[in-house]
């Protein structure tokens, strides 16, 4: 065992090697975490913005309020994935909302 023996320099060479890719692993963890909580913060702003605009147009469905709640919620948790499929879906919900009153009333002939 070359490493164990008389040679302990390298022993810590091998030490300090691990412990920069650990170290690396570990900061890309928490930027990978500190992304997705921009992602959701983002996702949240898109989604209240959304939401807005359906109330004011009256438009806006239940779905995009529950949706934009558990968003929230999910958030406040540190559950950023969660937070942003569920501020996408109320996003969506308050679209659909405003293209439905956007099209035309139908009219039985």
């Amino acid at each position: 065992m070359w490493f164990f023996g008389r040679s302990q320099p390298c022993c810590w060479l091998v030490m300090l090697v691990m412990l920069a890719i650990t170290g690396t692993a570990f900061a890309s963890e928490d930027h990978k975490r500190t992304s997705t909580r921009e992602n959701a913060v983002s996702s949240l702003k898109a989604a209240q913005s959304a939401i807005e605009e359906a109330e004011r147009r009256n438009a806006l469905w239940i779905p995009a309020r529950e949706a934009s709640d558990a968003a929230r919620a999910a958030f406040e948790r540190g559950d950023y994935e969660l937070a942003i499929t569920q501020a996408r879906a109320a996003t969506r919900f308050a679209e659909l909302g405003i293209r439905q009153i956007d099209y035309p009333p139908y009219r039985h002939f």
